[in-house]
């Protein structure tokens, strides 16, 4: 699968006691990217209205809790994380929706 756009994933370490999140060292992820308002429900079942649409390769690593930078430049919050299985459960892709906001 052809994979064009990139986007920067900061791995979600820690939250001290003054809520101060820590992130870990940037990755840049290759996956395919649009622009997608779409309702959904998060990991809570709660409606959320989605901003952007990520799909990545099988095997790749995102959390709800990680600091995602998207290709122009704007860091949104991670909803929603499917991994994608064929008929035999092997994995083909991870589809990630993500929204505007807070950290």
């Amino acid at each position: 699968m052809f994979y064009p756009s990139t986007v920067t994933r900061y791995p979600y370490l820690n939250k001290n006691a003054h809520h101060k999140v820590t992130y870990g060292t940037a990755v840049t992820l290759s996956c395919k990217y649009a622009e997608k308002s779409e309702k959904i429900q998060d990991q809570n079942g709660d409606e959320i209205l989605t901003s952007a649409w990520l799909m990545f390769p099988a095997g790749a690593v995102i959390n709800f809790d990680d600091k995602v930078i998207l290709p122009d430049g704007e860091s949104q919050k991670v909803v929603t994380v499917h991994r994608i299985r064929n008929h035999m459960g092997r994995e083909i892709c991870v589809e990630a929706y993500l929204t505007k906001g807070s950290f």
